[in-house]
């Protein structure tokens, strides 16, 4: 009898150990119990990122024409001599008309909308994916952290089963998994970590957030605060527990998220949603607190969904008989009926072979995942530094620096003035405000959008986004005042933040002087 090989022998002893009765079970167990994701938590995030696919796009949608075509602030010349990192990956970069965006924002828009539905949730959510990466690519200046954040965690959310549940895919398929886990769902859990932690070192690098002075000097910056963050500057004392409490999330992430597990773990990720959530009333930060939400969706529980099961009505709980979706959607995926005419033609094997090929592709693209964030997201932050960080990096950044190491102690706001023909001075574009502090600046912006391209304008005053921007605004002038427009000026006016109540005088800077030629 031959001795079994260096691989069976392998098994064997890992069988010993990590199996049922070895020494290591118990441990094995625990993290399974912390690995496992509830299919319906990954039903829940893909409806949340289909939707803020949908909301995005509705909230460029104004804008279309300003910073997607050549009529605007960023036409294609701009483009191809700006942000080299995303050459070459905009299918938006084809054409500056603005029917041509207008097309694809529609075109994204029905596949973010089949996403949340679930129909053939791979293939759209990837076509969402690569239209996502094109509008970023076209215009990176109007970016801020959440859009970056979406733009990473998609793909790796793509990579798990996020149709298996509340979807027209589960609907036709007839079966689903109450949880599963794999390289990918490990990623995914892995993610929101690496941000937090990692943000976490980084503001603790900084001298405000560990003292719990920075809260209240971010909510000192006026163009950043909304709503109920105008007032909250207010309450210092209330800043200070807010801060702390929010280091003690983001430095302790691992232990409350990871951890935890059962209704503990759900408890936790609650904690943090309502952390995000309150972002929403308080500061202009797009759609930072929904693509956080989202990410940490896979840490509620099987007890979690359980309770909402509970609490909702059977109709919306219960998928309905695939018939009931009508032709279209409620047929058996053509892909499905190929593989049944392959098999019963006496192919079977070449169908088996390619269900194990994607298969096995997905796991080793999950593996990889895994590996990426975990290499590249602590690599940002530790002594050594990751091979090829800059080009691994330029789509799915895992450098996670928001607020950190301190929030900015001061804000601005910007004034174009216009030179016309007739020698006078006026606002070039809508009505600018005045040199005089305003009372929320935050209202001085069309969008948290327009603040992020401004503050590009006034990093490229001599370059071609100053240039860009500079010529659209003698265009905006020309057509607002029916006559030709000699020049532009640009004015960024910096307000020290009123930390300690009181106001200091603002400076002005003179960014672009630019002659319109008569435009």
């Amino acid at each position: 009898m031959t001795d079994a090989s260096p691989f069976a022998r392998l098994r064997a002893s890992a069988t010993r150990l990590f199996g049922s009765g070895g020494p290591f079970a118990p441990a094995v167990a625990a993290a399974r119990r912390r690995l496992r994701v509830d299919t319906r938590a990954l039903a829940a995030m893909r409806i949340l990122l289909g939707t803020t696919l949908l909301i995005d796009l509705a909230h460029r949608a104004p804008g279309i024409q300003k910073y997607y075509t050549d009529s605007g602030v960023y036409p294609l010349a701009v483009h191809e001599a700006t942000y080299t990192q995303f050459a070459g990956l905009s299918i938006h970069a084809f054409s500056g008309s603005l029917w041509f965006q207008s097309l694809l924002f529609v075109l994204a828009g029905l596949f973010a909308l089949a996403f949340v539905v679930g129909y053939r949730t791979r293939l759209v959510g990837v076509c969402s994916f690569v239209l996502l990466v094109s509008l970023h690519a076209r215009n990176p200046a109007v970016l801020n952290g959440g859009d970056i954040l979406l733009r990473t965690l998609l793909p790796l959310a793509l990579l798990t089963p996020l149709g298996e549940r509340w979807s027209i895919d589960a609907v036709r398929r007839g079966s689903s998994r109450e949880t599963v886990m794999n390289a990918a769902t490990t990623a995914v859990l892995a993610q929101p970590l690496v941000v937090f932690t990692q943000n976490a070192v980084l503001k603790h690098q900084g001298e405000t957030w560990y003292a719990g002075e920075a809260l209240q000097i971010a909510f000192g910056n006026d163009e950043m605060t909304v709503l109920l963050g105008n007032y909250l500057g207010s309450y210092p004392t209330l800043l200070e527990l807010l801060n702390y409490g929010w280091v003690t999330l983001l430095a302790g992430s691992i232990g409350f998220l990871f951890l935890t597990a059962g209704r503990l773990r759900a408890a936790a990720a609650l904690v943090y949603i309502g952390a995000f959530l309150g972002m929403v009333p308080t500061l202009m930060v797009g759609l930072f607190p929904f693509v956080l939400t989202a990410s940490v969706l896979p840490y509620l529980t099987p007890p979690f969904w359980n309770a909402v099961v509970r609490v909702l009505p059977d109709a919306v709980t219960t998928p309905p008989p695939a018939g009931r979706l009508g032709w279209w959607f409620g047929g058996e995926p053509i892909e499905r009926r190929l593989a049944e005419t392959a098999a019963w033609r006496g192919r079977g094997d070449l169908v088996a072979f390619g269900r194990a090929y994607a298969g096995s592709l997905v796991t080793i693209l999950g593996v990889f995942a895994l590996v990426f964030v975990l290499l590249y997201g602590v690599g940002h932050v530790a002594e050594y530094e990751p091979p090829y960080e800059a080009e691994a990096t330029a789509i799915l950044d895992q450098s996670w620096g928001l607020y950190a190491p301190n929030p900015t102690d001061s804000y601005s706001w910007f004034i174009t003035n216009a030179t016309l023909d007739n020698g006078s001075t006026v606002a070039a574009v809508r009505d600018s405000p005045s040199f005089d502090r305003p009372p929320d600046a935050a209202t001085t912006y069309d969008s948290f959008r327009e603040r992020k391209f401004m503050s590009a304008v006034s990093g490229d005053t001599d370059g071609a986004i100053g240039r860009g921007y500079a010529e659209w605004a003698c265009r905006e002038a020309t057509s607002r005042y029916g006559q030709p427009t000699e020049s532009i000026t640009l004015y960024r006016m910096i307000q020290p933040s009123p930390v300690d109540g009181t106001y200091d005088e603002p400076t002005r800077q003179t960014l672009i002087e630019h002659d319109c030629g008569n435009t």
